[in-house]
């Protein structure tokens, strides 16, 4: 299992630098800029990253064909794959964020629109794009494009995705499949989609990558750990999708949490984690399941559930940090990554 690690949106390059540079001497394989509606591009974040490390890749996560065109998301990801020297990576999804902040539309067709733009993106490096472009259903690119300039290798291209569907469209299409917040309780079933578009590949696909997010919330202070797990949990499992949760919650409860989930936005708004008026033992069930979380004690909880991940057939993990990221890539490159090598 290698790991990764996705960092919160609004630190500065500088700030970026400094844990690249970190992760790199612990043996991080990829730092993710996330793509928010009002934050730091990642793009723009990462070229002075790519500067100042030599073996680190870094990947901007998860950019929507339906905000910016795969022309231009390829133009970007090429730019910072030729600074970095062929290490840069991209996850493109459907998007929700960002699309509603925007009140951009999705196409009827979602898969398929969702895998034109990764062929896009994929043909603009690999040269693909300069005899006629690319005409396809969704997306079109009318004008011969050479991108002549290319000296690296291509960049890794993702597709990101929930759904069993999009899964298998990534594995016919993508060098990886990004999936998202996925417990091991429902995680042989993704595999199994993502191989099944394996074995529909037009040619096999060496080094084909399966990462999944998994937000990251073990802390020194293990109530702190839990404090900040609460206040993220509105938007883990889809939105508390009531499909997810019941895998640990009865019935009751779920209903409960769809009945209450007003107040789990509230406690990320006011970033307290005090979830008003929902049990302990619902939040702590929600937090433990869809996240690490806790202190260092439970460390060696945690590293079994990702072994159990890599024998499930993840290649990859990315860890989504957020407050004190220094201080979490340090537990995690100390004692996450020795043992999973």
């Amino acid at each position: 299992m290698d790991i990764d690690i996705i960092v919160e949106p609004e630190l500065t390059p500088a700030q970026l630098v400094e844990l690249a540079q970190a992760a790199e001497r612990f043996g991080v394989g990829t730092l993710w800029a996330s793509n928010y509606f009002a934050h730091w591009d990642p793009f723009v974040s990462l070229a002075p990253v790519a500067l100042a490390t030599r073996r680190l890749r870094l990947g901007a996560l998860a950019l929507s064909p339906f905000e910016m065109h795969p022309l231009k998301i390829a133009n970007a990801l090429l730019s910072l794959n030729e600074l970095s020297g062929g290490r840069a990576e991209v996850s493109i999804g459907a998007g929700e964020g960002n699309l509603d902040a925007m009140a951009l539309s999705k196409p009827q067709k979602i898969v398929g629109a969702t895998r034109e733009a990764v062929e896009i993106v994929i043909g603009a490096g690999q040269g693909r794009l300069k005899q006629a472009g690319y005409r396809g259903e969704h997306f079109q690119v009318t004008y011969p494009c050479a991108y002549g300039w290319l000296q690296a290798p291509p960049p890794r291209v993702y597709l990101g995705a929930y759904r069993h569907q999009m899964m298998r469209a990534g594995a016919r299409v993508a060098d990886g499949v990004f999936i998202g917040c996925t417990p091991l309780e429902i995680l042989g079933p993704a595999i199994a989609a993502i191989r099944e578009g394996l074995a529909r590949r037009q040619a096999p696909k060496a080094d084909f990558r399966i990462n999944s997010f998994w937000a990251w919330h073990l802390k020194k202070d293990r109530a702190e750990g839990y404090r900040e797990s609460r206040r993220e949990l509105a938007w883990r499992a889809r939105k508390l999708d009531p499909a997810l949760i019941n895998l640990f919650l009865g019935p009751e409860d779920v209903q409960f949490v769809r009945d209450h989930w007003e107040n789990f936005v509230a406690a990320w708004f006011d970033r307290s984690g005090n979830i008003r008026g929902v049990p302990e033992r619902i939040t702590s069930a929600l937090c433990e399941g869809f996240t690490s979380t806790g202190g260092l004690e439970d460390l060696d909880r945690e590293i079994e559930r990702f072994r159990q991940f890599g024998r499930a057939g993840q290649t990859t993990i990315a860890l989504r940090l957020h407050d004190q990221p220094m201080e979490a890539l340090e537990i995690i490159g100390r004692h996450v990554v020795p043992a999973l090598r």
